[in-house]
């Protein structure tokens, strides 16, 4: 039987919000809400964090918080879920994909450099399947062009790049809290930053631009004009807020995480026993002094038998933009952005390489062991 994720602490948390009456977060900054963002802020070393309706809005929201003007551009990985990319267009920037690691699927250094023009102003590092990305490499590619780094960690709650958590070395990172993840409130997500300056700005934009700062932060004082005082919408924003019920999920979730990752742990354990000793057949690849907490666990096989689709620019919607040359929001592609077959060589071929085996930690270890032997055996049959 899967093991259980929600208990009677949820319950009871969503209990008292329903009696309470009070499902939206509000005004005021004593809440489900505030105690989770409180919560995992010192859970992750993180001064300012900002809980949202969803993984994606984090990210969107994220962008958002480091100050981008339509038309800049944002250079992402290749090899990522299309949520990477998208909040891109839908800030109106443009997403330039860089090659990765074949041996990992994560951007590489490498592959930043080669993309970088005048108009690029930040890179998107994901934490693809709970591994660390090379930081120390990326940043110093980051600091040399003057570049925002944004760490997506949907996938990686915990990971550990040279004992500091990842989603603490760039200027901002997201999270999701979407049922997958590795903590879970059905959807939600996280944005964490440790300048206020960008949290003052990702908050405009998921409050639908009214400046409810929490951290003691000053808001500008509204105007009068014409006689009449706005309610004070300071800037563009959506409404992106998390609800309590969100939160009153969530915020139990967080003291959960140690049980789950030992699970992950006890599951991944199960797979590198089956998986390796095969001859064709290669474990996840490890970054030096990083350590992962796996969502997903990949494996290496012979090509064809790798299942990897995620790579973005041969979505529909990109080939889309590229036939239109503009993006989904009208912004005009320069000539050197091409989203066609062959731009990122390296993240093509390893695709067909790379399957993956879903470690979350409800499952039991007899599905993994079956799955990992179903590798085993298309492995062997090549």
């Amino acid at each position: 039987m899967p093991q259980r994720c929600y208990g009677e602490e949820e319950l009871a948390n969503l209990r008292e919000v329903l009696e309470s009456g009070e499902l939206w977060r509000g005004l005021g900054y004593d809440n489900f809400t505030a105690r989770f963002e409180e919560a995992f802020g010192a859970w992750l070393g993180r001064e300012y964090v900002l809980g949202v309706c969803s993984g994606t809005c984090a990210e969107e929201t994220a962008l958002a918080g480091l100050g981008l003007e339509p038309g800049d551009e944002v250079i992402c990985p290749a090899s990522a879920p299309i949520f990477v990319s998208l909040p891109v267009v839908s800030i109106g920037c443009i997403p330039v994909f860089a090659d990765v690691d074949p041996r990992s699927l994560h951007i590489s250094p490498e592959g930043i450099e080669a993309r970088i023009s005048e108009r690029t102003r930040a890179v998107m590092v994901v934490h693809l399947w709970g591994q660390p990305a090379p930081m120390d490499e990326i940043m110093a590619v980051a600091d040399k062009h003057d570049l925002k780094v944004l760490e997506d960690c949907a996938q990686a709650y915990g990971p550990l790049h040279r004992g500091r958590k990842v989603g603490t070395i760039g200027d901002v990172a997201c999270y999701s809290l979407q049922q997958s993840k590795h903590i879970s409130s059905g959807e939600g997500g996280i944005v964490a930053t440790g300048d206020p300056e960008i949290y003052k700005r990702a908050l405009l934009f998921a409050n639908c631009g009214m400046p409810w700062y929490g951290y003691g932060l000053a808001a500008p004082e509204r105007i009068s004009i014409a006689g009449i005082t706005p309610r004070g919408h300071f800037a563009f924003g959506h409404n992106y807020r998390m609800s309590e019920l969100q939160a009153a999920v969530c915020l139990p979730q967080l003291d959960k995480l140690p049980e789950f990752d030992a699970r992950r742990r006890e599951l991944v354990a199960v797979i590198e026993h089956e998986l390796g000793d095969v001859p064709d057949i290669e474990l996840a690849h490890v970054y030096p002094d990083t350590q992962p907490n796996y969502w997903l666990y990949p494996v290496r096989l012979p090509a064809p038998l790798g299942n990897y689709a995620e790579i973005n620019y041969l979505e529909h919607v990109f080939q889309t933009m590229q036939q239109q040359r503009r993006t989904s929001l009208g912004i005009p592609l320069p000539n050197y952005v091409q989203y066609v077959p062959g731009a990122c060589p390296n993240a093509e071929a390893a695709a067909k390489r790379f399957r993956a085996i879903n470690v979350h930690h409800s499952q039991e270890p007899e599905t993994i062991r079956a799955a990992a032997q179903a590798i085993r055996e298309d492995g062997a049959s090549k």
